[in-house]
């Protein structure tokens, strides 16, 4: 990506802090933040940590943009479907609980943009989501968003919901959620990517 550098990044595996794959047995068909891995020793820290672009003053009122990028793929999705949904959190919610499938209530989420459910009915795929915002000096946070999932054709790019009565840079958190429309035991879904840049 030309002129761009990135803010924050969280990749997949099976160390502490990286990016934990979702099963169709534990999240069922029940919308699930992709979360972190906990310490194996200790179960402490990880969780749903979003991507946060802290306090820069870069952001709020400058026309900054900010993409926020997901890239990951699903393996064993026999008859399935999936959505997937770009959540801004405010900072007065954080930390997120370090909870199992399910249960996020996402009570005052901010939901910027979601796919439609669709099919992922095949051994192996891949899905992307990207969106791109800015922040008003007034906190209102807009921008437009795409999604691609098992080989469909990319939706065409939308706006974001329009999300108002942010505080300002703190509130520009992102989380990625997840729902299966049956939750096959085989389901697994594992984001490999999930990034903010500034642009």
């Amino acid at each position: 990506m030309p002129n761009s550098s990135t803010i924050r990044r969280q990749v997949a595996g099976t160390q502490q802090l990286t990016l934990a794959p979702l099963t169709g047995s534990v999240i069922s068909t029940t919308a699930t933040a992709f979360q972190l891995n906990n310490n194996a020793l200790t179960l402490t820290g990880g969780g749903v940590i979003p991507l946060s672009a802290g306090v820069t003053g870069l952001y709020a009122g400058t026309g900054q943009v900010l993409h926020i990028s997901a890239a990951g793929k699903f393996t064993g999705a026999a008859d399935d479907d999936l959505t997937l949904t770009l959540y801004e959190v405010p900072a007065s919610l954080l930390p997120i609980a370090n909870t199992l499938a399910g249960a996020q209530t996402f009570t005052n989420w901010n939901s910027l943009g979601a796919s439609s459910s669709i099919a992922i009915d095949g051994v192996s795929g891949g899905f992307t989501f990207d969106a791109r915002v800015q922040l008003s000096s007034t906190g209102q946070l807009d921008g437009q968003y795409t999604v691609q999932i098992d080989g469909a054709a990319p939706t065409a790019w939308s706006h974001t919901t329009t999300v108002t009565g942010l505080v300002g840079e703190q509130d520009l958190n992102f989380v990625l959620v997840a729902t299966l429309g049956v939750g096959g035991a085989a389901t697994i879904l594992t984001l490999d990517e999930f990034r903010l840049d500034w642009e």
